[in-house]
């Protein structure tokens, strides 16, 4: 009789990931004694019997990088997925893309489901903040034998392998630039408690310091990014009163629901007041707006290489690197000086 017991009720029975009983089954990659004790007792219990074929394919190069994105309705994943696809094609790779939605449960799928089928490498851009968000459970899922590279944001906590821009410095210079304007009341608005997000809030924070502005967290707003009522909510209280002079727009992915604001209040850029943002599109050329531009397509090509090159290392020797490219400001015409 033609067995129906699969590696995923293992999994289930014994309390961990797919991919830990992957690895006591398979005899591959670092588990506990804890996680092989009770992935054994499970096999037993259940009579699994694996799969040798498969088996036999581990070890295998399957040529294929998963790329796991929180939302490619963000112009930053558009862009990256285009650069990490034409350095994996160059690298005679494929590619498979998963969108999370900023989701963790979804991330988590996603990383199951992309070492079932046995890519090569993961390169990440993860919805999880910190590391004590991550069950016991699925810590393997971003620190197992399957080599993970993290773009633009990092786990904090998490010993990783992480390519990003130098965001704490291209914002402060950001900001340092609005300051040399004479602006001393910056409004912000960024996305959620992202490392990236607050990287960019440090060099923000660091440029008023050395020009003797308060930082003022009533001058700092939050939005998710595809909630267009929320920004420019959030946009309203910060114009409300006496409003900035300046806005400083940490995501461009939030610039629509702000310019949308300022459209219905009648506010001109930059007669009535500036505008700085992350991110460089074809808006922000055409309406003029200076920009914090991020070497999207630099930054793909590096997670492509560094993957390749952990794939030939043990799991073990993978350990913790940060590599952080040179962010730059495009000056249009969206800043002027304060009155």
């Amino acid at each position: 009789m033609e067995q129906n017991i699969t590696i995923t009720d293992v999994a289930k029975l014994a309390g961990v990931s797919r991919a830990t009983a992957g690895r006591v089954v398979g005899g591959y990659g670092n588990v506990s004694e804890k996680s092989r004790e009770k992935v054994m007792q499970a096999v037993e219990a259940l009579n699994y019997r694996p799969n040798l074929v498969a088996q036999g394919l581990r070890g295998q190069s399957t040529k294929t990088i998963a790329v796991i994105l929180g939302s490619i309705k963000n112009n930053y994943c558009n862009k990256l997925i285009y650069a990490v696809e034409k350095e994996a094609q160059k690298q005679g790779y494929n590619v498979i893309v998963c969108n999370t939605h900023e989701n963790v449960a979804q991330e988590i799928g996603h990383l199951q489901n992309m070492y079932g089928r046995q890519v090569d490498g993961v390169i990440l851009m993860s919805t999880v903040k910190r590391e004590e968000e991550i069950r016991e459970q699925y810590r393997e899922l971003y620190q197992g034998s399957v080599p993970v590279v993290f773009v633009d944001r990092r786990i904090r906590g998490l010993d990783s392998r992480v390519i990003q821009s130098n965001n704490a410095e291209a914002s402060y210079q950001a900001a340092r630039y609005l300051l040399e304007l004479g602006h001393r009341k910056i409004g912000v608005l960024a996305t959620d408690d992202y490392s990236t997000v607050n990287e960019r809030i440090k060099g923000y924070k660091r440029a008023l310091e050395e020009y003797g502005a308060e930082y003022r967290e009533d001058l700092v707003m939050f939005a998710a990014h595809n909630d267009k009522e929320k920004i420019r909510e959030k946009t309203a209280e910060l114009l409300n009163g006496e409003g900035p002079t300046a806005l400083y727009v940490l995501n461009n992915s939030l610039c629509i629901g702000v310019l949308m604001e300022l459209k219905k209040r009648q506010m001109h850029i930059p007669k009535d007041i500036s505008l700085l943002v992350w991110d460089d599109e074809e808006l922000n050329e055409l309406l003029d707006i200076t920009t914090v531009v991020q070497p999207i397509e630099a930054i793909g090509k590096a997670a492509v290489q560094e993957l390749i090159a952990q794939k030939e290392k043990a799991p073990g020797e993978q350990g913790e690197k940060r590599e952080v490219l040179e962010a730059s400001i495009v000056f249009r015409k969206s800043c002027r000086k304060a009155d």
